[in-house]
């Protein structure tokens, strides 16, 4: 009985997120850190060209390195969007996912999330979680699954 009772607050606890949690509407201001453990904020975004995709991420998640596959094979048809890659792994095991999947990608920020605060500035979000923003900062789509890079580029 009290394994049921556990698993009910939990469960109420995981689907309490989302409203918690909602999506920022507008690109949000951020703190986050590089791959260094340097602070990393809006501010030291330039303008975006042609606007933002943000992604939430876990290196181990195959939905996560489909995705970066997808970004990675279409590099030319990023040119003048910045994207965020996020994650709360180690520093270590991002730094990896980066040199094996988005090698070669342009305008791309590949950030860590150490004190967990990414739902707070974003929204509530799971791996892979995709926010695209258009270049005034307005939230055009959010994605739960991996995306074809063709349908985030038609968003914009």
């Amino acid at each position: 009985m009290r394994s049921v009772a556990l698993t009910l607050v939990t469960l109420s606890w995981v689907w309490a997120q989302p409203e918690k949690y909602p999506p920022a509407q507008t690109f949000p201001k951020f703190l986050l850190y590089d791959l260094e453990g340097r602070p990393f904020t809006d501010k030291n975004l330039p303008p975006a060209e042609r606007g933002r995709i943000v992604i939430f991420f876990d290196p181990y998640c195959d939905h996560c390195q489909k995705q970066a596959t997808f970004f990675r094979e279409n590099a030319a048809a990023l040119k003048g969007i910045q994207s965020l890659w996020v994650s709360t792994e180690t520093a270590d095991a991002i730094k990896k996912f980066q040199e094996t999947y988005l090698k070669g990608v342009p305008s791309i920020y590949v950030l860590r999330d150490k004190d967990f605060k990414f739902d707070s500035f974003f929204g509530y979000s799971v791996a892979p979680t995709i926010y695209v923003y258009d270049r005034s900062g307005k939230l055009k789509a959010i994605h739960k699954e991996e995306v074809p890079l063709t349908v985030l580029l038609r968003e914009l």
